[in-house]
């Protein structure tokens, strides 16, 4: 036995040994690297020995770095930061500043204006520092301001196929009825936009010599291209104009723009007379400034008029756009009240003055914000927007300042059985006043389970789930009414309820968690694999959610199951948009949930828990036996209704059936279930082949608190009656000390005795079946069910 205990304990001292002798190797080759600057090996080896054993201190403090000097890897470094916090040996104070400049990149505002504020505590007068995390804390402060007072726009990814462009600049016609934007590889589109979609884009000729050029700008009526090109070593600004899908005649724009400094982007008012553009030339307030010029009577431009301190301030100042009224102009911005990189600010002329500049907050990001342009009634906005945690990529927006159009997402999954597992299933929904049947419903993945919903809140809906191997469910759904985007996280997990190898009934649970995503400074774009908070990406949801909503009515289909189950189509482009709606609901669902079950705090609007059970009666094996209910064209058959409503819950679980089932008619109570114990002669014990059948009972009534229990004991017609009725009333006690178990209170069990069976033939047969005990199991039916 010794030599038993022995061996474990010389193979747990052998792995020991063996696992910090690979630490100590791990670390000395991360610190290797990291003297010299190897970053990629040296986080390589230090994330090898964290792994063994978790980092604190200085090596806590050279991972942090390592991570930090590696191009997108940087965000990885926030828990080792913290770590190294604790250490004296580590460069505390710069630590701080640093991670002040991480937690302002994954919107964690509040912590950074504590390290910012830290720093600035501790710094000494000549810190190098002091101007940058001066800046950081009043960006930090400035973005908490800007987020939490975000209006309630309806923010508009453009759908697919623009969507699958990184793009650079776009801009509108004051119409709004063309789209001009260029994408990563400087490729210039043109796309046309009609009263409900947007067109595919249409790539645009241009000269070899300015396949480089940037797109800076167009004319309101998009007939004149603004390009930006290098020229004798500096940014110059030309003009082209579009003929047919032509950018021809290009020329660099007169020398009252164009200096011997860059020039990098302009804008040009209405009536041609004004020309707004940004420039590095000296005698400016920070390294680029808006400038502009006027049309003199000659058809020459004016000399350029810096737009002032009111507009410039001493960080960079690009990208001018001057509304078609003249009244406001838009520009980016690294000062004024900025949140981070580059932000769209407005001003408004008023008798010849610029008011202060206002941040628009329902475009900024973090990140360099820069391309705007907007319709001349105000209220198409068009945009392009960095993707969180990928400034580098960017696409397309529109604002719709005219109307706000809520939308409701339902994200969930339906499994069944134990341990659940994903079921095949289909999903109908149905506005319940109008009877109307819901678009952009989409069944469950019958591999993952999980399934998609869009529809408007504000109402009620009744969700129909047909589920292989389970009755029709009918889930009611209130969705609460909003003015802009919530999303409903929801779970249905169906499962047999069985007795005896029989199954008897189903038990269904929903469970619904309604995300406000507005309502915390975090929700408008995080990502919860840096944030130490759990958070959501919602740029990238509402771009899908869009997406899908087009690309479902481009294909006209009404089930995505009909997608699903269909060969390759011959027609490549149809195949394509197929494949393309399946992508974007697979990953809507998989890819931007952050939300769980699990998370509930003060974002999440409602948190519902509801389930139901429903035992089968023989006559179910009849369809119409189920609840009927009519949507317009659409007549189903369900079970009864399980609503999510909190108050309705409540009412049906306050029924009460605390009372003497003895004194209910036969028309009272629903059979459930029977089944049936047989004795040997004379026998009064249980057999042992029974008792586990009669634990399953126990269990069923006890967890189920209406359902009630008949025990009636019979024995055969031979011998003396009374003994055989006093015979049968022993075998009903017997059962009835089985089931009862002292977890069952007595007013729900029925034992009766009812003495012998005359068969009118007493075979062997008919005489064994004679002596047994029949349990009934059954749900009462109350007053108000029973008048239904």
């Amino acid at each position: 036995m010794r030599i038993l205990l022995i061996i474990p304990i010389i193979l747990f001292l052998s792995f020991s040994t063996m696992a910090q002798d690979n630490y100590k190797k791990f670390l000395k080759l991360a610190d290797r690297y990291y003297n010299a600057e190897q970053y990629d090996d040296a986080a390589h080896f230090y994330l090898k020995a964290d792994s063994i054993k978790p980092f604190s201190g200085v090596s806590a403090n050279n991972l942090a770095y390592s991570l930090f000097y590696i191009p997108e890897r940087e965000l990885e470094a926030i828990p080792y930061f913290e770590k190294a916090l604790d250490s004296r040996k580590n460069n505390i104070q710069l630590i701080h500043k640093d991670l002040g400049t991480l937690y302002h990149k994954v919107f964690q505002f509040e912590k950074a204006i504590k390290h910012f504020s830290t720093y600035l505590n501790n710094a000494g007068r000549d810190d190098r520092f002091i101007i940058y995390c001066e800046r950081m804390l009043e960006t930090c402060n400035n973005a908490r301001k800007i987020v939490s007072a975000k209006k309630n726009y309806d923010l508009t990814p453009l759908p697919y196929p623009l969507s699958k462009h990184n793009t650079q600049q776009a801009y509108t016609t004051v119409d709004g009825q063309l789209l001009i934007f260029q994408d990563q590889d400087n490729n210039i589109h043109k796309s046309a936009i009609s009263v409900d979609k947007v067109e595919p884009s249409i790539n645009l000729f241009i000269d070899d010599s300015f396949k480089d050029a940037k797109l800076v700008g167009i004319s309101h009526d998009a007939q004149i291209i603004y390009l930006r090109k290098q020229n004798r070593g500096n940014f110059d600004l030309f003009e082209g104009y579009l003929e047919g899908l032509t950018i021809k005649r290009i020329r660099a724009l007169d020398s009252e723009i164009n200096s011997k400094f860059n020039e990098y982007d302009l804008s040009l008012s209405a009536d041609g007379t004004t020309l707004y553009f940004s420039s590095d030339r000296p005698g400016g307030y920070g390294k680029s400034d808006i400038y502009k010029v006027y049309k003199t009577k000659n058809n020459r431009w004016s000399d350029p008029e810096n737009m002032g301190p009111e507009i410039n301030t001493p960080y960079d100042e690009v990208s001018p756009y001057i509304h078609a009224s003249g009244k406001y102009l838009y520009f980016a911005s690294q000062g004024h009240e900025n949140m981070g990189g580059f932000d769209i600010f407005k001003v408004t002329n008023k008798v010849g003055t610029w008011n202060k500049p206002e941040n628009v907050v329902y475009i900024n990001t973090i990140y360099d914000d820069i391309s705007f342009s907007q319709t001349g009634n105000g209220n198409l906005v068009v945009f392009s927007r960095p993707k969180d945690f990928t400034p580098e990529e960017k696409h397309l927006w529109s604002v719709n300042l005219s109307e706000n159009i809520p939308i409701t997402l339902v994200k969930g999954t339906i499994k069944a059985g134990s341990p659940p597992q994903p079921v095949s299933a289909k999903i109908r929904v149905y506005e319940r006043h109008s009877k109307e049947r819901m678009k952009y419903i989409y069944s469950p993945n019958p591999q993952t389970g999980r399934y998609l919903l869009i529809f408007p809140p504000g109402k009620n809906y009744d969700m129909v789930v047909e589920a292989n191997g389970f009755l029709p469910q009918l889930i009611n759904i209130d969705v609460p009414n909003q003015t802009y985007f919530y999303e409903l996280f929801q779970e249905i997990r169906l499962y047999d309820i069985s007795v005896a190898n029989e199954k008897i009934g189903e038990k269904i649970e929903v469970e619904n968690v309604f995300y406000d995503i507005y309502r915390t400074h975090l929700a408008d774009s995080l990502s919860s694999k840096y944030s130490p908070d759990p958070s959501k990406n919602y740029d990238h949801l509402l771009q899908m959610v869009e997406d899908i909503i087009n690309t479902t009515d481009s294909i006209g289909i009404e089930e995505i199951s009909d997608i699903r189950e269909k060969p390759k189509t011959d027609n490549a482009a149809q195949q394509e948009s197929y494949d393309h709606l399946i992508n974007l609901i697979e990953t809507a669902i998989a890819t931007t949930d952050s939300v769980s079950l699990a998370l509930i705090d003060e974002q999440t609007v409602s948190n519902e828990k509801t389930s139901d059970v429903y035992f089968y009666a023989p006559e179910d094996t009849n369809v119409t036996s189920l609840d009927k209910i009519v949507y317009n064209a659409d007549t189903l058959y369900t079970k009864p209704e399980l609503s999510t409503n909190k108050e309705k819950q409540a009412a049906a679980q306050n029924k009460t059936y605390d009372f003497n089932y003895r004194r209910l008619s036969e028309e009272q109570k629903r059979t459930i279930i029977v089944n049936t114990i047989y004795f040997d002669v004379n026998e009064v014990h249980v057999k042992p082949q029974y008792l586990f059948d009669l634990s399953q009972i126990t269990d069923l009534v006890y967890d189920n608190t209406s359902l009630g229990i008949e025990i009636h004991g019979y024995a055969d017609e031979k011998g003396n009656e009374k003994y055989n009725e006093q015979l049968s009333e022993r075998r009903a006690n017997e059962v009835f000390k089985q089931v009862q178990s002292n977890r069952l209170k007595s007013n729900r069990i029925i034992i009766e005795g009812r003495g012998e069976i005359k068969s009118g033939n007493m075979n062997a047969r008919n005489l064994a079946e004679s002596r047994r005990v029949d349990i009934i199991i059954f749900e009462p039916i109350l007053k108000e069910d029973f008048e239904k």
